[in-house]
C-alpha cells in the first residue's frame, strides 16, 4: 500500500517530451526502437545540457542510470542517475556513505540519508513512479515495477525493475 500510494508522488518526466516516443510506439509497437531512441535523447542530454565528456557518459551507461536504463525482452533494469548537481561529486566520491548522502534528487531525502535517519525503502516507489509515468505514457498500457536498490538498503543507488506488457 505505501509502495502504491509513493508512485502517485512521483516527479514526471516532461509529458511534452514523451510524445514523439508515444508517437513512435503507436506507429510501429516496437518498444526496443522505442527504447534506443529514449537512449539516444538522453546522451544527448548528457553531452549538451550536463556537458559530460565521453568517459562519464560511458560510466553513465555502463550503470544503466537515467531515462532508458537497459532493456532485455519485455523488462528493463534502470537506476535513477544522482543528482545532477552532484554528479561529478558522486562518480569522484570513494566513501559509500557520502555517495548515499549526496545521490537521491529529493532534499528530504539526502538529509535523512546524511543525519543516518531510517526511512523504509518503499519510499523508492516515489523515485519508481518516475519510470513507470515513463513508460505507461508511451505504450498506453500499465506496466509493473518494483523497487530492487535502494540508498535506505545500504546500496549505492536506487535501481527499478520495469517489466512491460507483451503483446
Amino acid at each position: 500500500m505505501v509502495g502504491k500510494i509513493m508512485l502517485g508522488c512521483a516527479c514526471h518526466y516532461p509529458q511534452s517530451e514523451l510524445e514523439e516516443f508515444k508517437q513512435l510506439y503507436a506507429e510501429t509497437g516496437d518498444s526496443d526502437l522505442v527504447h534506443s531512441k529514449l537512449q539516444e535523447k538522453f546522451e544527448g542530454f548528457l553531452r549538451n545540457v550536463l556537458k559530460l565528456d565521453e568517459k562519464m557518459i560511458a560510466e553513465v551507461k555502463r550503470r544503466g542510470w537515467g531515462v532508458a536504463g537497459f532493456k532485455k525482452g519485455n523488462t528493463v533494469i534502470a537506476a535513477k542517475i544522482p543528482k545532477s548537481d552532484y554528479l561529478k561529486q558522486y562518480l569522484d566520491e570513494k566513501d559509500p556513505e557520502k555517495r548515499r548522502e549526496i545521490y537521491c534528487h529529493c532534499p528530504r531525502i539526502r538529509d535523512a540519508v546524511k543525519l543516518g535517519k531510517s526511512i523504509p525503502a518503499n519510499y523508492c516507489y516515489c523515485g519508481a513512479g518516475f519510470y513507470k509515468n515513463i513508460w505507461e505514457t508511451i505504450l498506453q498500457k500499465p506496466v509493473e515495477i518494483e523497487v530492487q536498490k535502494s540508498v535506505f538498503l545500504g546500496d549505492d543507488e536506487c535501481g527499478f525493475k520495469i517489466t512491460l506488457p507483451v503483446d
